[in-house]
């Protein structure tokens, strides 16, 4: 779908990836994480792209402060994330895109939907089995100082609007139908890309 939205706008679109790890902080901090993230950052310092755009997961970026840290200038998952955003924009010409974060799905449920919708249950109440609400918000502050400690060079993509419900106050991962917009394996269903498809259509645009 990036491709498709954004392709026509590059000369070149180069990928990379890593399962299981995070691009601004080494998740878990195993050996293999603390290898891709070097390898992250060698990689933009040699392309020196004009744009940059990070698709992920929240993991480690998610924990809670640790004991007796209370801003993010004590808080040493920030600061790495921030060291690591600095390396990173100091070589891309124009704007590193963040992907925000939001709730994980609990997987087991994606297949009750449709059955529990058919048996009456509360839409929220399905929307409230179905998420896993630890830890997303934490993610979310610290992308946020990110933003602030980023000298104007970032900006966040926030999925949060097109799948939190303002009537229910609740997180809506499935439409009226009860098609899912994620897969078993925590990723966006084909349903789930055309329904976040226009962010990125208005993204690329204006780049």
């Amino acid at each position: 779908m990036f491709y498709q939205e954004c392709g026509n706008k590059a000369k070149s679109i180069m990928q990379g990836a890593a399962y299981g790890c995070e691009p601004l902080y080494p998740s878990g901090n195993t050996e293999l994480c603390k290898g891709n993230f070097t390898h992250f950052e060698e990689r933009i310092r040699k392309e020196k792209p004009d744009y940059a755009f990070i698709f992920t997961r929240f993991m480690s970026i998610g924990a809670p402060f640790s004991k007796h840290v209370t801003s993010f200038d004590q808080d040493p998952i920030y600061q790495v994330m921030k060291g690591q955003m600095l390396k990173f924009i100091s070589n891309i010409k124009y704007k590193l895109f963040i992907l925000d974060s939001i709730p994980r799905i609990n997987r087991k449920i994606i297949e009750e939907i449709v059955p529990l919708m058919r048996n009456h249950t509360a839409l929220e109440q399905i929307d409230n089995l179905l998420i896993k609400p630890d830890n997303f918000e934490m993610a979310r502050k610290r992308n946020a100082q990110l933003i602030k400690d980023c000298n104007g060079k970032c900006v966040l993509v926030d999925y949060l609007p097109d799948f939190y419900n303002n009537s229910t106050k609740t997180f809506r991962y499935f439409d009226d139908r009860g098609f899912s917009y994620w897969t078993d394996p925590l990723h966006l269903s084909p349903h789930g890309i055309e329904h976040i498809r226009h962010v990125w259509t208005d993204i690329c645009t204006h780049l």
